[in-house]
């Protein structure tokens, strides 16, 4: 399964929730004629947003931008562009210029030759200026997870066309990441002596920040054998009216981005701890769409670590939370999970249904469910693959390496640290596929490789890079079966044992054939016999896939 970029954490509850919008009354009187319409404006905005029509809320919003500027009102100026912000970074599409360019005047002093990414970068730096101006420490912490999601997803680049430039390397900055995560982190710490907290809140709020700093990652390790003490503390800080909603949304936010910036980076272990402690102390507090991106890392990691028989028994329980999944990203990851579960045994007829469900399911309105039309499109050309209906040009390895060596550009840009260990790995395969003349070059390749993927990659990733391994020792002419066989059994043995759990039959079946191969040369007819029966029996699944009988897919 591959990494995509698939979150939405600042929602409308987060922006302009109950108690996350800090209002001060507008200084002109022409105000009274007007109330709160320019409130009003923002939330129809963001509800423009919430139900899929983004060219609506732009336009809203900058109404809003304009009627704040008029009645004076800095705290809803402060938020309307972190809604913009917010908006501009969840659809990105260039119909926005226009929009943005017409009415509304911090975009138009921009200017409008800086691209969309260059826009969003400035609109940020200015919300969070405002933000900071005014002492709205809720929206200074919101920005600052908005700016960390944005140095993960873009890649720097110079704001001026023209004139002396600095050198600047066209990549993704991880330690800006941190930062702003950390000053966010450090901000929600500073509420105890925040001003708006609310008055009726604020006794909750210090006792709760107080026990905020105490550590509570073992904690949530814990709490099948927890002490009393501990479920005491864990009670504590689930009590529904302990503190403001707004910043539990904010904490848990960033727990969902650190936990989303080390799955990109490739951390697993990073990865599943912080989604573990989002989805156990704050998924009350949040929206039902980051609860369900919470959840989704979780039964992904399953899927990847664990087999798909663990995924699916986790994503059943899921699914009793949500009333309806419809469109959600729990249906997404049920379809995910059942296409690749049924390549993996061989069943295409079943891959091939769930690609036309994605394709009923993605959206035809220009910026909306991205992330379901990317699924559908990759679904699709996967099971196209494993039928083996591909163009007369695929099939060769010289039209295959500029795409490999593309994609390492690409991970390198933006840190994708695993990923790239996935297209070297890739590389690897390819240069084996040219012949023995590159079997050094794919050796430094994959071993290279291994040490990302061995510390940190899934099930399939680590049999692929065993195959590999063995591969590359038995394509080298210097090398001797006799003299050290186990250099390349280990490996195979190795890699049979996470494809079995992983159910991926054709993977499978090749490890099985290499063994019967350095078996026969050794002489050992017996241990030849045996891997020649377990590759017969992953052909014969590949060449008959049983009906849909089995006990995998009755969740469909």
């Amino acid at each position: 399964m591959i990494i995509l970029l698939h979150w939405r954490i600042f929602t409308a509850t987060l922006i302009i929730g109950a108690e996350g919008f800090d209002f001060v009354q507008p200084t002109s009187f022409a105000s009274n004629s007007f109330g709160r319409y320019e409130i009003a404006l923002l939330c129809l905005g963001m509800m423009h947003f919430h139900f899929g029509h983004p060219k609506q809320a732009l336009e809203v919003l900058t109404e809003a931008v304009r009627v704040s500027q008029q009645q004076s009102n800095d705290t809803c100026l402060a938020y309307t562009l972190a809604a913009i912000c917010n908006l501009l970074s969840a659809i990105g599409i260039s119909s926005t210029t226009g929009i943005l360019g017409s009415s509304y005047g911090p975009v138009t002093s921009i200017g409008t030759s800086l691209s969309i990414q260059q826009q969003l970068f400035v609109l940020l730096r200015r919300s969070l200026k405002r933000a900071d101006s005014l002492k709205l420490k809720r929206l200074m912490a919101s920005n600052r997870l908005a700016m960390a999601k944005f140095d993960l997803t873009h890649v720097q680049r110079p704001l001026l066309s023209f004139g002396p430039k600095a050198s600047m390397k066209l990549k993704t900055c991880p330690v800006n990441v941190c930062k702003e995560l950390r000053l966010s982190s450090h901000l929600i710490s500073e509420f105890g002596t925040d001003s708006s907290i609310m008055i009726t809140d604020g006794a909750f709020s210090t006792a709760w920040l107080k026990n905020l700093q105490k550590p509570m990652g073992s904690l949530v390790l814990s709490l099948e054998n927890a002490s009393g003490a501990n479920s005491n503390a864990f009670n504590f800080c689930a009590q529904p009216n302990s503190i403001p909603g707004s910043v539990l949304q904010l904490l848990g936010s960033s727990y969902l981005l650190w936990a989303t910036a080390w799955e990109i980076y490739g951390s697993a272990p990073l990865a599943r701890i912080n989604a573990l402690v989002y989805a156990t102390f704050f998924a009350n507090a949040s929206s039902s769409e980051d609860v369900a991106l919470a959840y989704t890392m979780l039964i992904q990691h399953l899927a990847v670590f664990k087999g798909h028989r663990e995924a699916f028994a986790a994503l059943k329980l899921v699914e009793e939370k949500f009333c309806s999944i419809s469109k959600s990203r729990i249906l997404l990851l049920k379809l995910q999970l059942l296409h690749e579960c049924a390549l993996h045994l061989g069943h295409l007829k079943l891959a091939q249904q769930v690609c036309d469900e994605l394709g009923v399911l993605a959206s035809s309105v220009t910026g909306v469910d991205m992330e379901l039309k990317t699924e559908a499109s990759l679904c699709h050309a996967h099971t196209l693959l494993a039928a083996n209906q591909f163009g007369q040009k695929s099939g060769n390895a010289v039209l295959g390496l500029p795409y490999a060596l593309a994609s390492l550009s690409f991970c390198q840009s933006f840190n994708l640290d695993l990923l790239k260990a996935s297209a070297t790995l890739t590389l690897a395969e390819l240069w084996l596929l040219l012949g023995s003349n590159h079997v050094e070059r794919a050796s430094i390749l994959v071993q290279g490789a291994l040490p990302m993927i061995l510390g940190h990659g899934g099930l399939e990733l680590r049999a692929r890079a065993y195959i590999a391994e063995a591969k590359c020792y038995l394509s080298n002419p210097s090398f001797s079966v006799f003299e050290n066989s186990e250099v390349v059994l280990d490996p195979l043995r190795q890699a049979t044992e996470e494809l079995e759990v992983l159910e991926y039959h054709e993977l499978a079946a090749e490890a099985f054939h290499l063994m019967a191969m350095v078996f026969d040369k050794l002489g050992q007819l017996e241990e030849r016999e045996e891997a020649a029966a377990s590759f017969m029996k992953y052909i014969k699944a590949l060449e008959n896939p049983q009906d849909e009988q089995d006990p995998l897919f009755n969740i469909h």
